[in-house]
């Protein structure tokens, strides 16, 4: 297998973003091909949940006692 195939034909996981620095650095994938990868990722914004009014804190409130 060579390092230099298409993105597109490349294990997605190679370019997730927790890993992509790694897996460049040893060669498994080039920042060439990562930037055609996100190049070709689908636009979603209009996927986003809108913000709520008034959001609920789970965490306790440190000042009480």
């Amino acid at each position: 297998m060579s390092s230099t195939r298409d993105p597109e034909t490349k294990n997605p996981r190679l370019f997730d973003v927790r890993t992509i620095d790694r897996n460049i650095k040893k060669g498994l994938t080039s920042r060439k091909d990562y930037d055609k990868h996100l190049k070709a990722l689908p636009d979603v914004s209009d996927k986003i949940a809108p913000p709520e009014a008034d959001p609920v804190d789970d965490s306790e409130d440190e000042t009480t006692e």
